[in-house]
């Protein structure tokens, strides 16, 4: 399957819905994701950033735009990260036709008993087929399978829900998450590569995000990120009050297993005030997703200090109304601000160190009261010796 890439989506403005519509019509899964790594190394390339490969074909782009990088309160390297995979399956074994489901594993077993459409790829070829049962078998979900050809073990299917398509403001596809991240952050790493932003902002692109965070961990581990990184994930994340599609992205400050570092949240509420600045029209939500776990977890776990920005997700996982499996949609107006709000990060990353707004205000507030709360401190007879 070819992925060529088209040079209009990296023009001007960045296009980051046309970034999402090449990035949507290829077919990925954890563990099969070369379709779509293939594109977004050519995409990166064509936007004249560096990208390379650790040995777990997680990639790794970067804008090199810090000028002096010994220098006191140089701006430290800042990475989006976004996942190259989706939920899809694995085939397991082919008398009879048996698959494995890959991530999805909290989606209920009735969604895969009413003939689910597959699009089985495998040696370069591709064929249609069905999910027709389900059952867990040895902690896994075991997929019954029905195909119109023969194919090997090792093939992978994705949910054949149609193609990419837009209605009105809404953008629908099989794998919003996380492939509106990985377009977000192509979208904000060209701009700053076009505009020259003076810092080092890198993409993380991982794998088998949906097998358990592992091309995350494993570059988490490896300490693929150079010291002091400030980690921001980036991902297409399950719909919560407070976080509502077509309300824009959403600063994330934790989701269902870790709290955020207070450093990735500051930079990104400058980032939104930079925006209410600029451009006051693009919209940005804060709040708690705790619709799921996402990549910035594995960097907590392994001492990094994160941040995180989620595009409010209709159909989490493809699970529609009544037990169907469906397209996953997005607003046009979220992924837009998700693009928006990285490249203003990214601008206020190479900003000189200084003290946030509520910080410097807490200070000053402190600062008149000190000679208040001393002078009435002194009269308390009954406090310890002073430190």
């Amino acid at each position: 399957m070819a992925s060529a890439v088209s040079s209009s989506a990296l023009s001007g403005g960045v296009d980051v819905v046309a970034l999402l519509e090449q990035l949507a019509a290829l077919p990925a899964a954890p563990f099969h994701e070369a379709y779509v790594a293939e594109c977004i190394v050519a995409l990166l390339q064509a936007a004249g950033l560096e990208c390379r490969a650790d040995r777990y074909g997680n990639l790794l782009a970067w804008h090199r735009g810090a000028r002096d990088r010994a220098a006191p309160g140089h701006p430290a390297p800042l990475v989006f990260g976004a996942h190259m995979d989706h939920p899809g399956l694995e085939v397991v074994s082919t008398e009879p036709l048996v698959g494995r489901l890959l991530g999805a594993r909290r989606t209920p077993l009735e969604y895969w008993t009413r003939g689910v459409p597959v699009r089985f790829y495998f040696d370069g070829q591709e064929a249609l087929g069905r999910i027709t049962g389900a059952q867990v078998a040895e902690g896994e979900v075991a997929l019954a399978l029905e195909s119109d050809a023969s194919m090997p073990a090792g093939a992978f299917g994705v949910f054949d829900v149609g193609s990419f398509r837009v209605e009105g403001e809404w953008l629908h596809l099989r794998a919003a998450d996380d492939l509106a991240g990985c377009a977000a952050i192509i979208s904000a790493l060209a701009r700053c590569a076009a505009q020259q932003v003076p810092a080092d902002i890198g993409g993380l692109f991982t794998r088998a995000e949906e097998a358990g965070l592992l091309g995350a961990t494993l570059a988490a581990r490896d300490r693929l990120l150079p010291p002091g990184t400030l980690f921001i994930s980036v991902e297409a994340s399950k719909a919560l009050p407070g976080a509502e599609l077509g309300g824009g992205a959403v600063i994330r400050v934790g989701d269902l297993a870790s709290a955020f570092h207070p450093r990735g949240d500051a930079l990104l509420c400058a980032a939104r005030q930079r925006l209410a600045a600029e451009a006051p029209s693009v919209l940005v939500q804060r709040q708690l997703m705790s619709g799921g776990t996402c990549e910035a977890t594995a960097f907590v776990a392994a001492g990094y200090e994160t941040g995180g920005v989620a595009v409010p997700l209709g159909n989490y996982h493809n699970a529609g109304p009544d037990f169907t499996i469906a397209a996953e949609y997005i607003h046009r107006r979220d992924l837009e601000s998700a693009a928006a709000l990285l490249f203003a990060a990214a601008q206020e990353q190479a900003e000189p160190l200084h003290a946030g707004e509520t910080a410097q205000r807490l200070a000053l507030q402190a600062e008149r009261a000190a000679p208040r709360l001393a002078a009435s401190a002194a009269g308390w007879r009954f406090l310890p010796p002073r430190v």
